[in-house]
């Protein structure tokens, strides 16, 4: 290779090497501006308020609280933009009632034992133990049930019609506070593949509807007048007349003695829970934004950093030719202007 060939050679090699440099220059400065950017996030991460679910004990309300014949009752809400300590008042008063809340529809399992007599079950075997069953009562205390199952089988069959079906009963009692009286409809048994000795195993057909009595929080209006005490806390009311007919027939012209009494704010309770639900869900929301943002610059940043090793390499090799050119050059110059040794 000649003087020239060399000179212009090592002159494309410097160029090369400065340009591989403000490359690799240029990649360092994308890498720090990702850098500040996953520093932001992680900032912004550390602003989010992580939301603290709410304790039961620090709602509640103070109210007063009146009987009436074994039954409690509790006024949660005065209208105080009319009346005086003597004078007429619009309340909201809180009590409990029995409602029948829940039915399920339960098949009777295929193989359950069971003993027929002209189609009218008598005695279901179930769990090594025997029940009898008997009609259901449906003008007595039974009928709120029959109501429920009529409208499960109404929905679960439109083509039914449930004043043509009539219910037998059988009672689980599992101890003290757990019996459950569960109902099998006359329509199942009718269309039921029966064994024909009632000795024989049942092989399907039947249902049975379980309906279930539960103590509901009711509220109702009323107006009441109120007798109070020299500093000026209620000691009784009278209430004038309810909302609820019902009720109205049990305390309307009655006079009752108030207690002060603390009791749970579901209500407040609830409400702050489903705030917590909704501010988990955001700052969850947030975190994961932040995650997949943050997953996205260090993916960028590594294809930044695989790309700085590439330009090192090709620098590293460029440095190598460079200096094999240089040798080449001084070779040549030895042998043009070293005439003599």
């Amino acid at each position: 290779m000649g003087m020239a060939a060399s000179q212009a050679r090592f002159l494309g090699l410097t160029a090369r090497k400065t340009n591989v440099e403000y490359e690799g220059q240029q990649v360092n400065q994308q890498r720090t501006v990702l850098s500040n950017e996953s520093a932001g996030l992680f900032n912004q991460m550390l602003e989010l308020q992580v939301p603290t679910p709410p304790s039961a004990t620090d709602y509640y309300n103070t109210r007063y609280v009146f009987d009436s014949m074994g039954e409690d009752y509790s006024i949660t809400k005065f209208d105080t933009t009319a009346g005086s300590t003597t004078g007429s008042y619009n309340i909201v008063i809180e009590y409990s009632e029995v409602e029948r809340k829940a039915y399920s529809s339960v098949p009777i399992t295929q193989g359950t034992p069971m003993s027929f007599n002209d189609k009218t079950p008598s005695k279901i075997y179930l769990d090594g133990k025997e029940y009898e069953i008997t009609p259901a009562d449906v003008t007595g205390i039974d009928k709120g049930n029959i109501e429920i199952i009529n409208a499960a089988i109404i929905a679960n069959d439109a083509t039914r019609r449930p004043e043509d079906d009539t219910y037998y009963k059988y009672t689980i009692n599992k101890g003290e506070t757990d019996e459950r009286t569960y109902y099998i409809s006359s329509y199942d048994i009718n269309n039921a593949n029966l064994p024909s000795d009632p000795s024989e195993m049942y092989t399907g057909g039947l249902t049975q509807y379980f309906a279930q009595d539960a103590t509901v929080k009711k509220k109702a209006n009323a107006t009441a007048s109120f007798d109070a005490t020299s500093d000026g806390r209620f000691e009784s009311v009278k209430i004038t007349s309810v909302s609820n007919e019902d009720l109205n027939q049990k305390l309307a012209g009655k006079s009752f003695d108030l207690d002060l009494t603390q009791v749970d704010d579901t209500e407040g309770y609830e409400a702050a829970m489903k705030d917590y639900e909704y501010q988990k869900m955001v700052y969850e929301r947030a975190i994961q934004d932040i995650n997949a943002r943050t997953e996205i610059i260090q993916q960028q940043d590594r294809t930044l950093e695989l790309r700085l090793k590439q330009l090192d390499t090709e620098q590293e090799a460029l440095k190598t030719e460079m200096d094999a050119v240089k040798e080449v050059i001084q070779k040549n110059v030895e042998s043009t202007f070293k005439t003599f040794a």
